[in-house]
């Protein structure tokens, strides 16, 4: 018969376990919204105007307002990255604003009205949102079932 020690002890093992599990799955959850978010700018329709540009020399099909950001040199797609708060259990979608300092103004458009609403970012979170909850439950799913199968 299992003392009251090593019952205590077989859940923080079972703890530790899920702890480990659900950190694992946040890690996965944040890049599947985080890829869905680069695919919106690399992927966009490019309604919006065309634009010579220089340094380097090119020429740029720009997205209409309300269309995900059409990628010009990569930097945006290149600023989307994510952290997770382990003890908090959160993470976050970031767009580097040193990478990318027209982030935010792309995402949300600009006070003045000079830049219109290219969400990139938000519309990644609808469409994974889902994907990245079935990611968490199945981790936990996982690991509460190998308690009860005592593999842990």
């Amino acid at each position: 018969m299992a003392t009251t020690v090593e019952r205590s002890q077989r859940l923080l093992r079972i703890i530790q376990r899920l702890d480990v599990r659900i950190d694992a799955a946040m890690e996965l959850a944040a890049e599947v919204i985080a890829t869905e978010a680069r695919k919106n700018v690399q992927r966009s329709p490019r309604g919006g105007r065309t634009y010579e540009k220089y340094n380097p020399r090119r020429t740029h099909k720009a997205s209409k307002a309300g269309e995900s950001p059409a990628t010009d040199t990569g930097q945006l797609v290149r600023s989307i990255t994510t952290t997770v708060d382990y003890r908090a259990k959160t993470f976050k979608l970031i767009a580097s604003a040193q990478i990318a300092p027209y982030a935010r103004a792309l995402e949300y458009g600009t006070s003045d009205g000079r830049i219109a609403a290219r969400p990139f970012m938000r519309p990644a979170l609808i469409a994974k949102r889902d994907k990245a909850l079935e990611i968490m439950a199945k981790a936990v799913n996982q690991a509460l079932g190998d308690a009860r199968n005592g593999n842990i």
